[in-house]
């Protein structure tokens, strides 16, 4: 299967490519230049990254979390709901990449009306909040580490609440009907 949707996307693609002649990415550079994000130390890009982290070292280490992520989501995956990977892996990109613009966090708002992992919802209020207030505050760097970090953080106090919640589960007698009731996905590991 994945052979022939290559196969469709690169000769779908081509003519693109080909009369293009090098801007086949349009303002891509562009926007990538006018964001902030080709020099990390500018603005608030990877702003929780760059808390313990040199500047230079950002998006490195965001490319890497990102591939692990994702690495992760196709190995312990549930096939059957896509959308949570999804989420997941979506969710964590914006949260590293701190975005001052909210409504880019629409298809997380849509993955987590689809997933139900409600304290996602927490990374699309942290971009509103650095949209809306960074222009009337001084210290934008700190907002966007104060909302992103706020909003990581409660997606991991979650994602542990919920595995604990799967553990006590499991260990119950019927733990189907309780694994079930918290939304966790009772799939066994692979």
């Amino acid at each position: 299967m994945l052979l022939p949707a290559a196969a469709f996307v690169v000769l779908a693609y081509l003519p693109y490519v080909l009369l293009s002649q090098g801007s086949v990415f349009g303002y891509l550079g562009g926007y990538v230049e006018e964001e902030g994000y080709d020099d990390p130390s500018a603005g608030s890009r990877y702003s929780l990254l760059r808390l313990v982290l040199p500047d230079t070292w950002a998006f490195p280490v965001l490319l890497v979390i990102v591939a692990a992520v994702s690495l992760y989501v196709m190995w312990r995956g549930d096939p059957r709901r896509p959308w949570s990977g999804a989420l997941l892996v979506t969710g964590w990109c914006f949260a590293l990449l701190t975005p001052g613009y909210s409504w880019y966090a629409l298809l997380l708002i849509a993955l987590v009306a689809l997933d139900g992992r409600w304290e996602w919802l927490g990374i699309p209020l942290a971009g509103a909040a650095v949209y809306v207030l960074a222009p009337t505050l001084h210290f934008q760097p700190s907002l966007s580490n104060i909302a992103y970090g706020a909003a990581a953080a409660l997606v991991l106090v979650m994602a542990w609440v919920r595995r604990r919640a799967r553990v006590r589960g499991a260990e119950a007698p019927g733990h189907g009907a309780t694994a079930s009731a918290t939304g966790v996905n009772p799939r066994p590991a692979r």
